[in-house]
């Protein structure tokens, strides 16, 4: 059997999810962005006063209030649509699919190689339909529904060796997964180390714009506008959490070299069935994390 797996070979909900998911976090991080720079730009254009000729108009207090407008509509966008709802529990439904998927293919349990292949078929369907249930009510992509629940290549690698099963489980899910965390642990790590020097410089900044106000070098509200810039970093720092996120995945990047070396020593088809289900939960515990932290409901 060939190893060139790909996640085009799982099951059509799972191609739903994960697209949903996808496309709402997009909307909600870009939201927050347009959000926070116009609650910045608000500050920004409340340190001046801007007159042309002999308008009365303060054109700096039309564009903060402009800004503050496109804040608060961005708010109520946020919301009423919800767009972070379908994103974290898109993403949970998405990795509870695949996480069914990969115990249907390798024979682990409860999906068990040595149990009747109907029963076993409707088990997984049934247990697809758990995860149905959690998203009915979310925003997803309606172009998805073209495909099946159980693949042919799903198919054909649950009826494959024990040994082909070790060798795609090896390098398809457990080396392709630890890859994915330790890179995403060095850019979370470095991504929240980039951002603790960017709010210390401002903070900085702030520190030295209230003195100047104090000794009356300046007059503008700097330290104002400081103290609002540090405020949109923090929020957007807890919308990211690249800490959390950095220690996270890099334990779980771990956990899985411990799982990665213990493939070569099952050597039976009930070690194998329990082996993968105990490996299936490295990953399960990760993410079991991650939907606690955003408060997505249990599937």
């Amino acid at each position: 059997m060939s190893l060139d797996w790909s996640e085009q070979h799982l099951p059509v909900t799972y191609h739903a999810a994960d697209r949903s998911s996808l496309q709402a976090q997009g909307r909600f991080l870009l939201a927050t962005k347009i959000r926070l720079v116009s609650l910045i730009g608000a500050a920004l254009f409340g340190l001046f006063v801007w007159r042309t000729g002999q308008s009365p108009v303060d054109w700096g207090g039309v564009a903060a209030a402009t800004s503050f407008g496109i804040a608060l509509l961005v708010e109520i966008f946020l919301l009423t649509s919800k767009p972070e709802r379908t994103w974290y529990e898109g993403r949970a439904a998405a990795e509870s699919v695949k996480t069914l998927s990969w115990r249907y293919m390798m024979g682990a349990e409860p999906f068990n190689r040595t149990h009747d292949r109907t029963q076993v078929d409707n088990l997984f369907l049934q247990r697809l339909d758990e995860v149905l249930e959690v998203l009915r009510d979310l925003d997803l992509t309606a172009d998805t529904s073209v495909g099946e629940q159980i693949t042919a290549e799903m198919r054909e690698i649950r009826s494959s060796s024990l040994a082909e099963r070790k060798r795609l489980y090896e390098v398809a899910r457990v080396g392709e997964q630890q890859s994915w965390y330790s890179k995403k642990a060095q850019w979370n790590r470095n991504r929240a180390t980039k951002w603790t020097i960017a709010m210390l410089l401002i903070e900085s900044l702030g520190v030295a714009a209230a003195i100047l106000k104090a000794v009356g070098t300046v007059r503008g509200d700097l330290l104002g506008f400081a103290g609002a810039v540090v405020a949109a970093m923090t929020a957007w720092l807890q919308t990211k959490q690249h800490g959390a996120l950095a220690a996270a995945y890099a334990v779980t990047a771990l956990e899985l070299a411990s799982v990665r070396t213990r493939i070569a020593h099952q050597q039976d088809e009930s070690q194998w069935a329990a082996f993968v289900s105990d490996a299936e939960e490295a990953f399960s515990r990760e993410h079991t994390l991650w939907k606690a932290s955003r408060g997505v409901r249990a599937i």
